[in-house]
């Protein structure tokens, strides 16, 4: 199966979203506060489920730089300093994505 990539990339600082547009015609849609949280890197997940940060007090961060990685992840920065997370194409398509379409899907799951 072929990769899904990214076709456009928008940040909306002001609003505090970003919104990415699919190869295979999906348009994901996050806040910077979730993929901030949600971060990714060893320092925040740990190495194992036990050492994995809960972060708060994010509700304000701001992306400062999105900067592709190879071609499979993005790097994203944000404006608390932090930037050591890649976020990889499959993960942002498919797990992190607040769209509608995967709100409903998180919610059907979470009543089963």
């Amino acid at each position: 199966m072929p990769q899904t990539l990214p076709t456009a990339i928008r940040n909306y600082a002001a609003d505090g979203h970003l919104e990415i547009d699919w190869s295979d015609g999906h348009q994901s849609r996050y806040s910077h506060e979730h993929l901030r949280v949600r971060c990714p890197c060893a320092s925040c997940r740990g190495h194992t489920p036990a050492q994995a940060k809960v972060i708060t007090g994010k509700q304000n961060i701001r992306i400062s730089a999105i900067d592709p990685v190879g071609n499979y992840a993005l790097k994203i920065s944000f404006d608390d300093g932090h930037d050591t997370g890649l976020y990889d194409f499959s993960q942002l398509r498919h797990t992190l994505c607040q769209c509608n379409e995967h709100q409903s899907e998180s919610r059907t799951e979470e009543i089963q």
